[in-house]
């Protein structure tokens, strides 16, 4: 993969990492809460990839879109968690190395448009 923004990267990662999980949840939330989760962070990606190729001046409302959609995947993340179909031990390695790292770089993104 040719060099990519950290932000892409993280999503990327994120996506990959939900697909794993996924495959191990229970037939009936597999296609319900899994397949939410996947297609918010397929969603979030492709906000990100539609932002950048705005001009500055555009990218504003895009982020803020970003940040919304983000925002609904986190809850599903959380919904996860509480339904144990995703471990203590799983979710703290995707709060720490994605939930947190993502929003750092949305929030500093979206005040670099301030």
């Amino acid at each position: 993969m040719s060099k990519q923004p950290a932000l892409y990267l993280k999503f990327y990662q994120l996506i990959k990492l939900l697909y794993a999980s996924k495959k191990n949840f229970p037939k009936e939330y597999k296609y319900t809460i899994g397949e939410d989760m996947t297609t918010l962070a397929w969603q979030c990606l492709d906000l990100f990839l539609e932002t950048n190729s705005l001009p500055n001046s555009e990218k504003k409302s895009k982020i803020r879109e970003l940040s919304v959609a983000f925002d609904k995947l986190k809850m599903r993340l959380r919904m996860g968690q509480e339904l144990q179909l995703v471990s203590e031990k799983q979710f703290a390695h995707i709060q720490t190395n994605y939930v947190s790292e993502i929003g750092n770089m949305i929030g500093g993104w979206l005040r670099w448009t301030q």
